[in-house]
This record gives C-alpha cells, sequence and structure tokens, in this order.
C-alpha cells in the first residue's frame, strides 16, 4: 500500500513538515514565477500593441493612396445649358472646357408593320408551315422556318432567329375585325435598314449530283470554294468522302443549316441546295489547283421550283419609322453616329442625345470638381493625427483596466519613437516633385499646432486648388499614374509616403521584425516557467527527503526517551516498593 510519506511526517516532532516544506519551496517559487509572468504579460501586450500601431498605419496608407495617382485629381462635372436636348458624364479623363453641340436628327430603327389578323392564332398558309427571310442593309439572312403558321408563330420564330430584327404582336384595338399586326423593328441607324419575303415552302429545293475522278497526284482541290487536300492514288470515293468531310466542317454548311450534303460511297455526293437561299443556285464551283487530276463534274438532280408568296405576310409599303443615324454637330465639326451615344467626340465626356434641336447650340460646360480632392486630403490630415493619437495611448500610461491590453503596451519603445518621426516628416518635408510654387504640404494650408494636431486651412487648400491645379497634383502624386513601388524614384508626398509605410507595415518589415521578437521573448519566458516549475519540484523532493530523516531521528530519540522513562519510573517503583 502506498503511503503518504509528506503526510506521515510530523508524527514524529508534533510540527507540520508538509506544510512547512510546501511553505518553503513557494517563498523561492512564487516570486520568480510572477516576475515572469509580468515579463510574459508585457510581451503580449506588445504583440497586441504592434498590430494596433500597424492597422493605424494602414489608414494613413489608405489616405495616402487616393491621393497617388494624376487620376485621382480628375474629377470633372458637365452641365448643359438645354438638359431637354442632350444630357452629359464625366469620367477621370475629361478635361476643363466648354464645347458647342447641335442635334440635327437622333438616330432611329426601321419600324415596320406586317399584315391584319382577327386573332393572334389565326391560321397562316392554310396552318401549313412556312418560312420568312429578312434582307437586313442588302445582306440576305438564313431562312427562318415557321412551325407554327400564326402570326403569333412568325413573331416567336423571327425573335428566335435572333438576326437583329425584334418582331411584336400587337392588338392596335381599332375596332375592325383583324386588329392584330406584326410589328417589326430593326438595328440602330441607317445600316439597319431591311425587307422581308414570306414563302409557302411548296417550291422544290434544287438538288445536285457531283461526280469526282481519283487523283494520280497529292496536292489541294477547291470545291464550292473550300480546299482541302488529296493524296496521291486517292480513288474517286475517296476523294468525295474527302470533300464531304471538308464542306461539312466549313461555312459551306455550317453557315446555312438548310444545305446538307450525302456521301454515296461511288465517288458521288447528293448536294441539297437550301430551298429559300439558294434558290436556282449555279452548280458548286471546282478547281485542280495542284494539278491532282481530279475531275469534278455537275448534273442537276432535281430542278429548283420556286415557292410562293404568303400575301398576308406582305410588309406595308411605308414605314412608322425610317431607320436613320444619327447626325450631330460638336465644336463645328458634323459627326454621324448608329446610336444616340457619343463617347468619343470629347475626351472623358459621355453625351446622350435626346431630342433634335436644328440651329440650336447647346453648351457643354465641363468644369473641375475639387469636392472629392478637397475631402481625400482632409482625410489624410484626420488620419495622421488619428494615428498619432493612437501612438500617445499605445506609449503613455498603462490603463488599470485588465481588459484594455493597447495603453501603455509600447511605453518606452524607441522604433515607436522613431515611426511617429518619419509619419510626421511623411507630412511636413519639402515633396521629391514640388513643381512651382507648390513644394510641400504646408502650400496647400496643412497647419500644426502647439500639440502635434495637424489641420487644413480651407482657404489656402481651396486659393491652390484653383489657381495651382497642376502644380498641387505634381507635387502628391508626380503627375503619374500607378507608380512602381520598387526602387529610388521621386514619387511625391503620397508616393514617397506609402513606400515608408510599406516599408513599416510589411511582413518583414519594422513592426513585423518587432513583434516577432516580442513572441520570440514569450516562448523564451514561458521555458524559464517550465524550468522553474522543474526545478521547484526538484527542491519539494530534496526538503521532503531532508525532513523525514528528522523526523526519523526525532523518533528514535522520542522512543529510546520513552523506554528510559519507563526504566527509570520501574526502578523507582522497585525501590519505593509502589
Amino acid at each position: 500500500m502506498a503511503t503518504d510519506i509528506i503526510g506521515a511526517l510530523g508524527a514524529g516532532s508534533g510540527v507540520n513538515v508538509k506544510a512547512l516544506a510546501t511553505s518553503l519551496v513557494d517563498a523561492e517559487k512564487v516570486p520568480r514565477e510572477a516576475a515572469i509572468n509580468t515579463k510574459i504579460d508585457d510581451q503580449n501586450r506588445k504583440v497586441s500593441g504592434y498590430a494596433a500601431l500597424m492597422l493605424s498605419l494602414q489608414d494613413v496608407k489608405t489616405a495616402f493612396q487616393k491621393l497617388n495617382d494624376k487620376t485621382d485629381f480628375s474629377s470633372a462635372q458637365a452641365s448643359v445649358s438645354d438638359a431637354t436636348i442632350l444630357s452629359a458624364y464625366t469620367s477621370s479623363t475629361a478635361e476643363p472646357g466648354r464645347h458647342s453641340i447641335e442635334v440635327k436628327q437622333l438616330a432611329a430603327v426601321q419600324r415596320t408593320g406586317m399584315g391584319s389578323f382577327a386573332t393572334s392564332t389565326t391560321a397562316l398558309n392554310s396552318g401549313s408551315a412556312l418560312s420568312v427571310r429578312l434582307t437586313i442593309n442588302s445582306v440576305a439572312q438564313t431562312s427562318i422556318s415557321v412551325a407554327t403558321a400564326t402570326p403569333q408563330g412568325v413573331v416567336d420564330a423571327i425573335n428566335a432567329a435572333d438576326q437583329g430584327v425584334t418582331a411584336q404582336l400587337l392588338d392596335t384595338g381599332d375596332g375592325t375585325s383583324t386588329p392584330y399586326r406584326i410589328v417589326l423593328s430593326g438595328p440602330m441607324g441607317e445600316d439597319g435598314v431591311f425587307s422581308l419575303s414570306a414563302d409557302d415552302e411548296t417550291g422544290t429545293a434544287k438538288v445536285d449530283t457531283l461526280t469526282f475522278g481519283g487523283a494520280t497526284a497529292a496536292g489541294t482541290i477547291t470545291v464550292g470554294g473550300v480546299e482541302l487536300e488529296v493524296a496521291a492514288g486517292d480513288s474517286a470515293a475517296e476523294v468525295a468522302t474527302k470533300v464531304m468531310a471538308a464542306l461539312t466542317a466549313n461555312d459551306f454548311l455550317t453557315g446555312n443549316t438548310n444545305r446538307s450534303v450525302v456521301d454515296n460511297a461511288d465517288g458521288t455526293l447528293t448536294l441539297n441546295w437550301a430551298k429559300i437561299e439558294d434558290g436556282d443556285a449555279t452548280a458548286a464551283s471546282f478547281a485542280d489547283t495542284d494539278t491532282t487530276s481530279v475531275s469534278m463534274t455537275s448534273a442537276t438532280a432535281t430542278a429548283y421550283v420556286a415557292g410562293s408568296a404568303v400575301s398576308t405576310l406582305a410588309l406595308d409599303a411605308s414605314n412608322f419609322q425610317e431607320a436613320a443615324n444619327a447626325t450631330v454637330d460638336v465644336n463645328g465639326l458634323t459627326l454621324s453616329r448608329t446610336n444616340n451615344v457619343l463617347d468619343d467626340a470629347i475626351t472623358g465626356v459621355y453625351i446622350d442625345l435626346l431630342s433634335v434641336a436644328v440651329g440650336t447650340n447647346v453648351e457643354l460646360r465641363v468644369t473641375r470638381d475639387t469636392t472629392t480632392i478637397t475631402d481625400n486630403i482632409n482625410n489624410l490630415v484626420s488620419a495622421y493625427n488619428l494615428a498619432i493619437a493612437d501612438i500617445a495611448t499605445l506609449t503613455g500610461a498603462r490603463s488599470e483596466d485588465e481588459a484594455d491590453v493597447y495603453s501603455g503596451s509600447l511605453k518606452g519603445d524607441s522604433t515607436v519613437s522613431l515611426i511617429k518621426s518619419q509619419l510626421r516628416s511623411m507630412l511636413l518635408s519639402d515633396s521629391t516633385t514640388a513643381s512651382g510654387t507648390m513644394t510641400a504640404f504646408r502650400d496647400v494650408g496643412l497647419d500644426i499646432d502647439r500639440y502635434g494636431v495637424m489641420s487644413i486651412n480651407a482657404t489656402t487648400l481651396s486659393t491652390a486648388l484653383t489657381n495651382n491645379f497642376d502644380d498641387v497634383v505634381a507635387m502628391f502624386s508626380a503627375d503619374t499614374n500607378s507608380q512602381t513601388e520598387v526602387g529610388t524614384a521621386s514619387r511625391g508626398i503620397a508616393g514617397d509616403a506609402i513606400v515608408l509605410i510599406n516599408d513599416l507595415i510589411d511582413s518583414r518589415g519594422t513592426i513585423a521584425s518587432q513583434s516577432a521578437n516580442a513572441t520570440s521573448r514569450i516562448s523564451t519566458f514561458e521555458d524559464q516557467i517550465a524550468a522553474l516549475e522543474t526545478r521547484m519540484a526538484s527542491l519539494l523532493a530534496r526538503y521532503t527527503k531532508q525532513f523525514a530523516a528528522m523526523e526519523s531521528m526525532v523518533g528514535q530519540t522520542n522512543t529510546m526517551r520513552d523506554s528510559l522513562k519507563a526504566s527509570f519510573e520501574g526502578m523507582m517503583a522497585m525501590y519505593t516498593n509502589k
């Protein structure tokens, strides 16, 4: 059975030697452990303080970034003398100036009506399938098959084809027995003029038989405008198969899904022309470019027969609206556009044309908007003041609030003092890209009071932006965009500050290194705590052993004492007859 040695101690001496041993160990351990834990707490607070400092500097960097590019100073606004004729908007590339604009014509789409119908489901072409074909700007489009031969079916088929013309079926409510009309709208601009034809599909598509000869030499042949390679010794059937593969992969077929080719496996191909698009097509062309001895003959197997027009789908003789380009004079130069937006006439200005006003010159004025610039400069000064206030808290007195791990966490830290000095210098030093009378932040109204708090004189700033705008831009941004943060170039107030802050807050920068050092010290102190625990446990064991020996000696002495006492008492009793 296990014995509680410490608990058993004191049995001989009457002293609680267990408590005595523990007290002796604690007398040495507790103050040392408290001192190390205080150091750990100090380093943990440093890590928290460095993190807070990095966040403050990041805010300052963000504020500088809004003044780092030339485009950050390019805010402009547009105004027009008559907003019923046109409206205008600016981008960052707009330059101040005045412009004269006369709107002579607006761009428009062709709108044309077609047919009159009793209902949306009125049968067309006796209910049989039909096809329609659009021609846009003199270019015939692929025919559109209309499986559901009704006004709504025609509209759906045209819209599904997505060829640039859209269709609507409208109930005019005109009180007649045929109030429904199909209205077609073409692409915007004069190139959007279109026409439409309808075919009842009673005609017959042309079919040609192409017969090929074999190749005696390798080279290129051309069929229907499509080039392909043949090899020496290819039979007629092999040549025909290669021709079919080439036509199938080419726009000859893929561009017109109503055409098809069949390989008859005997050196001939059956070419089915598109009934509507091709009509009475001429024979497919052939050329033996490289003298391969391949030959091709074309014979008409089925002659083309045209279908009949669907009279109820004829377009109106006149349009509701004609296709037209916008015509506008900008600063005396006449421009023509396919839509009612001008985005290239004046750099950085987008103009929406709203109405025609021949003979009326609308003044468009682009003025510099310094509101955003003023806000960004004031925000930078505010970010600086907040960062300095944060530094004051971090390096000030330690708070009695245990939850406040930041106050005083970096007190006496020389690195923080250096960073504070660098931060101040970013705003007070001369710009590396001074321009004209603008040499430093103070020239746009920066001021600092006796407590180190900075502010901007609104009047001075406004005057600088009005009278020396380009110099202000150069002083802050070096008159450039997207500056590199590598190298020793002069980057202006903002660019130089961003590089310096990056060096401080980078993952391998000054603050990160200090934080890593604090973390390393915490690890060292934790190792010291562990070593102290081990050493104190050994000391307790040593004390226990020593007290055990002492108790054994005291026990033996007490036993001898009791034995002698008993002997003496026995002898006394014998001599006294007691």
